[in-house]
């Protein structure tokens, strides 16, 4: 199931100008209404923000020029979404929120009269949108997803439980993910509805209050017999995996997009400070760490960059890209911007840890990267499961589309060997978690090839042999030839260990009462607090 742009974006020449504008908006604005820090500290993003971000068009950046959108192309898009991460990575996160999981499925898959309502209000900013997926039993294994729409002549009835959704309380319609099913109670197919929110037995939730992202609103959503009908049906009934992986495909190059930018910050901060700072050796610049440091953050900018606009320009080219090459993009992407905003305060030292300093909030904000649109370690194995498969189409991809043949046939190699190797998992794991193992290793393999035959296109010739050494760290790693880096406990050592800390530090679980959240029963509308 191949991802395509399905909509109509303007020609390259008057695109660029558009991204150009939206570019100096944001640069102008960032300096002069922003205050990342107090967004942070008040875990809620102003609403002026929110609003001169819809007036800019920003959310709009993909909806075509009829209803009032910038229809700009895929490599400007991700070139608009770098430079607000860069400003703010919490902020872009929110923009790519509203975008993509947001406004995405309406305006890529929804009925003309669902978009002749919806598109022109979320396009600038006048109403805003989420995606609703997410469930506590459920994240993106789509099989798992246990909300229900039942049929019930007119249409269906939707309920459900969900959470982490982005813009859950501010948003004014959600794109739900069920499962439809029968009278008889049996599965017929997933598919997606457009729920206003503010429809009865829609239930906005607890917000969640996370590590960072603080300005973005994440909350429970629940679905409590809703009436939804045909009209709000988004793409085809029963077929709504087509909707989610788009969704998904799209939020993870966007995340991308968005590492790249905020990496391009960490490496700006890290060398205005260590020019400045003097150190036993002289300058902190000069010194083997700064330096490391640096030349890894901007190999990594070139080679992720180059991956993503390769994705970009298939897609403006009209080309279907397989949801493996958004998966690492994004896995790529968000792991060496974990990595680089780690070394941006490590560099920093004591002002790295300082809130008053902009590390510290980067550093919380960039964790949910690797995490959000899938955890790398799920993705890998995806990627990996594709790379293993005898009908897989990375290799081709590396080899011709990507002009990398030899870095193809060391990968292919590769795989062949871990193929043929026995995993130290033990007998008694089973094949299933063998597989898991294998595909996991394969999927670590993929990305790095993906990302050291990218790097050949970028202008960055260190990141060339940089990537190609992290590849055949990779390899050796799935070869056996190298160690995996940190023991696979059998789980009754585990058991066993965790027993013994048990004994030598307690366990101990905090009993001491919050703050009140209920309000008092008497001055309910309902003395039963209902």
């Amino acid at each position: 199931m191949k991802v395509t742009s399905r909509y109509q974006p303007l020609a390259a020449d008057a695109s660029g100008r558009r991204a150009d504008a939206s570019i100096e908006w944001l640069r102008s604005y960032g300096e002069r209404r922003i205050n990342s820090r107090l967004m942070d500290e008040r875990r809620s993003i102003p609403p002026y923000v929110v609003l001169d971000m819809g007036n800019a068009g920003l959310f709009g950046v993909q909806v075509e020029e009829r209803f009032g959108g910038l229809a700009l192309r895929s490599r400007d898009i991700a070139r608009v979404l770098a430079q607000a991460a860069a400003i703010d990575l919490g902020l872009g996160t929110f923009l790519l929120t509203s975008l993509f999981p947001g406004v995405r499925p309406v305006a890529a898959f929804g009925s003309e009269a669902l978009r002749d309502e919806l598109l022109r209000d979320l396009a600038t900013g006048r109403a805003l949108a989420g995606y609703a997926q997410t469930e506590p039993g459920a994240g993106t294994h789509f099989a798992a997803l246990s909300a229900r729409a039942v049929a019930d002549g007119a249409g269906w009835r939707l309920s459900g439980e969900k959470v982490w959704i982005g813009n859950s309380s501010w948003a004014r319609v959600l794109t739900v993910m069920a499962n439809v099913v029968d009278e008889r109670g049996r599965k017929r197919g997933l598919t997606a509805f457009a729920v206003r929110t503010d429809r009865p037995g829609v239930a906005i939730g607890r917000e969640i209050l996370s590590m960072g992202m603080r300005g973005m609103v994440q909350g429970e959503v629940g679905f409590h017999d809703v009436a939804v009908g045909p009209d709000d049906v988004v793409g085809e009934p029963e077929r709504g995996l087509e909707v989610g992986v788009d969704s998904m495909s799209w939020s993870r190059f966007a995340i991308a997009a968005t590492c790249v930018g905020a990496m391009k910050r960490c490496a700006q901060l890290l060398h205005r400070f260590a020019g400045r700072r003097a150190i036993a050796t002289g300058r902190l610049l000069d010194h083997p760490a700064a330096r490391r440091a640096l030349g890894e953050i901007t190999a990594a900018v070139a080679a992720c960059e180059s991956l993503l606009l390769f994705a970009a320009d298939r897609l403006d080219a009209g080309e279907g890209v397989e949801p493996e090459l958004f998966a690492a993009c994004k896995s790529s992407a968000s792991e060496l911007l974990w990595k680089a905003a780690d070394q941006l305060v490590q560099l920093l030292g004591s002002r790295g840890y300082d809130e008053a300093n902009a590390a510290a909030q980067l550093l919380r904000d960039a964790r949910v990267t690797r995490i959000f649109e899938g955890a790398t370690e799920p993705l890998r194995a995806f990627l990996g499961a594709e790379a293993l498969s005898p009908t897989s189409g990375l290799t081709r991809c590396i080899a011709e589309r990507l002009d990398a043949g030899p870095i193809a046939q060391e990968m292919e190699a590769s795989l062949v060997r871990l193929r043929g190797r026995e995993l130290p998992l033990g007998a008694a794991s089973g094949r299933t978690l063998q597989r898991a193992f294998e595909a996991g290793l394969a999927g670590e393999v993929a990305e790095w090839a993906l990302l050291a035959a990218a790097a050949q296109r970028s202008d960055c010739a260190h990141a060339v042999d940089w990537s190609r050494a992290r590849l055949r760290e990779a390899m050796a790693r799935a070869s056996g030839e190298a160690d995996l880096g940190a023991p696979l406990l059998a789980t009754s050592e585990a058991q066993k260990a965790i027993d013994a800390y048990a004994a030598e530090i307690g366990d101990v679980e905090q009993q001491l009462p919050g703050e009140r959240a209920e309000g008092d029963l008497l001055l309910a509308r309902d003395e039963r607090g209902a």
